[in-house]
């Protein structure tokens, strides 16, 4: 049984991961190959950003850039209580682990949807990865649950010292910073609401960006239609999560429960990503219908 809280964590994570596959599935409907090179390709850029901005941070912290830090200080997300991982190794050069239990994966093959999932999985977590560690990290996925016959997901990420050139070192191993002080670094689980939104953000706008880049006449009519099945999906589960918890659906519902923000204008993320008018479409096509599906005023 879990939590209020919980639950909330459980409902975030799960619409980043149908955003991911709607997205990711009409793009390739409409295009086909070339559909799955934008969705790679946007999954790539995405990553990239992440694990960019996951360096910055703790640089601003003071911690050092290696695998310890990237899976171990200061999660951009809180945790999800349906994960299940067995962690066999965390150094500074070194994280393996298995995943036995992904409520990602679950989620794509319940909407039939477990090469996208697999799409996300080959694409995503290496750019991430690497891009923490100035392009240093090798980034072996053996197994996945997105992939059938797969009974969990191997992680293996290494980032070698031997591999890390000389300028490099200290910014990423302590022993190499004679000067270096540990940070006392302190504060409680991170936010899912604006974790997540910050992700749902993200994917979104890199999808967008690849498509105008590479089929500008088709791209809008192609998010468009994707946006509108978003938002049919996500007045559907929000009602159903709504009558499950017995509670009535209204602004403060959806904003507990969905991690993009009910007032556009509260996610200051978006000056960060100021382009192709992605904000106002998806307000357009997305937070208009959606409000209009609820009776949201």
């Amino acid at each position: 049984m879990y939590s209020e809280q919980q639950l909330e964590v459980i409902h975030l994570q799960d619409s980043y991961t149908i955003m991911y596959a709607l997205l990711a599935r009409q793009i390739i409907n409409a295009l086909g190959e070339v559909g799955d090179s934008i969705v790679r390709e946007a999954t790539r850029r995405y990553g990239k950003d992440r694990g960019r901005k996951r360096r910055q941070k703790h640089l601003e912290l003071n911690v050092k850039i290696n695998m310890h830090s990237l899976f171990a200080v200061c999660s951009d997300l809180p945790s999800d209580p349906r994960f299940r991982r067995d962690r066999l190794m965390l150094t500074e050069e070194e994280r393996n682990s298995h995943t036995l239990i992904c409520p990602m994966a679950q989620v794509w093959e319940e909407y039939g949807a477990k090469k996208i999932g697999r799409i996300y999985c080959e694409e995503f977590h290496r750019a991430c990865y690497q891009e923490y560690a100035y392009g240093l990290t090798q980034v072996n996925l053996a197994r996945t649950l997105t992939e059938d016959g797969d009974e969990y997901c191997d992680f293996h990420v290494v980032l070698r010292k031997a591999n890390v050139p000389s300028d490099l070192k200290p910014q990423c191993f302590a022993e190499c910073d004679s000067s270096y002080e540990k940070p006392n670094i302190s504060g409680g689980a991170a936010d899912g609401k604006s974790g997540f939104s910050s992700l749902c953000d993200r994917v979104y706008y890199y999808m967008l960006e690849v498509l105008l880049e590479r089929c500008p006449e088709q791209a809008i009519s192609i998010m468009t239609d994707a946006l509108h099945i978003w938002a049919q999906d996500t007045a559907e589960r929000l009602r159903q999560q709504a009558k499950e918890l017995n509670q009535p659906i209204d602004i403060s519902f959806a904003d507990r429960h969905f991690p993009l923000y009910m007032n556009i204008d509260e996610d200051t993320l978006w000056p960060e990503y100021p382009n192709y008018g992605a904000k106002e479409l998806l307000k357009q096509e997305f937070y208009n219908p959606l409000f209009k599906k609820l009776s949201l005023d």
